[in-house]
Formats: structure tokens, sequence, C-alpha cells
């Protein structure tokens, strides 16, 4: 969704949404049973598959993506694939990927498809007893181009697979993040969430930052290793600056450091974990991370951050006491502030992510 601007400054920023819609026009070519809709999932024709199978990927000739997209719409109804009258040669995606992530015989059929390249589905298929099914579909939405999806040699039988999607993009801000997924005895999860890139300058907002992540699976552990560089700096603090003004010159908050999620059987998830050794002031903790795709949250950002604000206050250079004074000022008499108690929205993989309570 669209980064949300802060009510104080409305009056210089203008949204635009365009709404896309759906309809249902496609001739069914493998038309779908009721009894085809059974405890594994929707039933997926081996004719369907072996067509996948053998697909050449043209950049030339799109007649054989759209031949599969139009089988496929028809094998998820009363579901259907958003975008179905834009120009289906055009923002269609079809990238699928055979392999074996569950360590169980056969191949499984892991896919991103659409007609529209910004609303796809991602799509797991699985052969069981025989039978082809659809065991997992959700929509992906996105900004400007399709997901990427890709496998990992995780240290299990269950492999990882996951894609990259933009959440949001425009004028000074970007915002993207890695969705980690398990396969285990037929039931695909969700199994962690993280920030690729996130980024926003001016907005109006009193903070702006720039944080990047890069990642890597260990050798004989299932778990990942996350290594956040990230910077916070001065936005529109001072009341002779304009929404887009910032003080990038000026960094309050600045770091580089690598933080372990680890594989939890019970939860199915990848939970983040830090040492009890990791107790120095500039060490990352969970509510730290949750700023980093929070824009705009000053009351959770003031609380993470509170030690090394503080030590910026008594050992920063003057410009540093100085516009942080003044941030912390501005937090104490604007109204438009985040200034509700906090409380867990939702949690993901071991990261929390706080809001206002209602």
């Amino acid at each position: 969704m669209a980064y949300t601007p802060p009510m104080r400054n409305l009056n210089f920023i203008i949204l635009l949404a365009i709404a896309l819609t759906s309809c249902d026009g496609k001739k069914p070519n493998f038309p779908r049973k009721t009894e085809d809709n059974t405890s594994f999932g929707i039933k997926v024709p081996s004719a369907w598959i072996n067509r996948v199978r053998h697909l050449e990927y043209s950049t030339t000739n799109y007649k054989n993506d759209s031949v599969v997209l139009a089988e496929f719409f028809t094998l998820i109804e009363p579901d259907t694939l958003h975008g179905t009258d834009i120009n289906t040669d055009f923002n269609k995606v079809l990238n699928m990927i055979f392999a074996d992530i569950d360590n169980e015989p056969g191949e499984e059929l892991i896919g991103i498809l659409g007609y529209d390249v910004y609303s796809p589905e991602l799509c797991v298929m699985k052969e069981i007893k025989g039978e082809w099914y659809i065991i997992y579909k959700e929509k992906i939405n996105t900004f400007y181009k399709s997901p990427s999806i890709s496998i990992a040699n995780n240290h299990s039988k269950n492999k990882v697979f996951y894609l990259r999607r933009v959440y949001n993009h425009g004028s000074g801000v970007y915002l993207d993040r890695y969705t980690f997924y398990k396969l285990i005895n037929g039931k695909v999860y969700s199994c962690l969430n993280i920030i690729n890139r996130a980024s926003i300058v001016g907005w109006g907002l009193y903070i702006n930052q720039e944080v990047q992540t890069n990642f890597e699976f260990a050798d004989s552990t299932d778990e990942l290793g996350v290594t956040y560089n990230y910077t916070f700096f001065p936005g529109s603090i001072y009341s002779t600056d304009c929404p887009w003004c910032m003080h990038d010159e000026i960094p309050l908050i600045s770091g580089n450091d690598n933080v372990s999620y680890i594989w939890d059987e019970k939860t199915h998830t990848y939970k983040l974990d830090i040492p009890a050794y990791k107790n120095d002031i500039n060490d990352l903790t969970s509510d730290k991370i949750s700023c980093f795709g929070d824009f705009g949250n000053d009351s959770l950002f003031v609380s993470a951050y509170k030690k090394q604000i503080d030590e910026k206050l008594k050992k920063g250079t003057p410009q540093q006491q100085k516009i942080l004074n003044e941030y912390l000022r501005r937090m104490q008499t604007d109204n438009n502030k985040i200034n509700k108690p906090l409380e867990q929205k939702s949690k993901a993989g071991g990261t929390t992510f706080y809001g206002p309570s209602n």
C-alpha cells in the first residue's frame, strides 16, 4: 500500500490512486468440477503441468503464455485473476520453477503468474497420489514490477523459497521486503519477513532514513544472518523547513549490525535471536528493527533509540544537539504526533510491529 503522510503535511502532498478492476471474460479450457476441490486443494490436470514444464518462455511469442494463463484462470474459478481486462500480452507475468522443496518424492511447482504484473498470484502446486493440486495461493500486490522468486539451500530438508516485492515506490520513498516460505507436511508456512531496503526522504517527516540489508543462510544450522546498515537523519524539523527539506548532513543515529533468525519448529517461523551478551548501546534490538519499516513513528523511534539519543544529547556535535533538542521539543508540542500508548500490532519471524492503541 502507498505511504500515508502525517496529517500535518496533507496540504503539501497530493496522492493519486488508480483503482484497477478485474472481470471474468475467459472461456474455460479446463472446466473444474465440484469434486476437483478436495482437502488437498484444487486439482490441476496433468496436461496443464506438462504444458508448463515444456514452456519455451519466448520473449517474442506470447501465445503459449496466454494459453497457460487462460487455462489457469479456469482452474481457480470462482476465484479470479486481477487485470483480465487489460492488455494481457503486455502486463502478464508467468514465471514457474520445478524443484523439490520438501524432500518428498517428486518435484513441486512454485510460480508467480497473472494477467497484471502488479498483482499476480504466488502458487505452490504438489503431486499427491499421482494427482496435482494447488495447495497454496496468495495474491501478491506490488509496485512497478513483478516479484522475484528464489529458492535457498538452507540446512533443512524443507528448503526455503522466498520472494522479494516492492511495497512502496515514489518520489523520496522506497520500501521492498523479502518474504520467506516453507512447505512442511503438505502445508505452506510464511515464516519470516525482512526489509531489503527502506528509504524515505521528505514527506514532511521529522526523521528520514536509509536502511539496507543483506542476508545469508548458515551452512550447518537452519538459520539466516541478516546485516542491517542504517542511518536516521533529520527531515523537516525547523519551522522554516519545507515538507521536502532534510538535513542529511547531520546523521543522528547510524550503524551496522548483524542479527540471526533461527528456525523454530513449534511455530514454523524464523525467530529473531539476540544473545544476552549483545547489550551494547549500539546493538540492534527487536524494537530498533521495527522502526526500519515504520516510517514516521516518532514515538517508537524515540523509545527504541533512547540510549543513543541521550548519548548524542551529551556527546554529539553542537549541530546534532541543537536539532535533536528541536526534534524532541516538536514531538512534545505537535498535536499530530503519535502520542497514544504503543501496542503490538503484528509479528513476523521474531520482529514485532507496534502501533498506537485503538
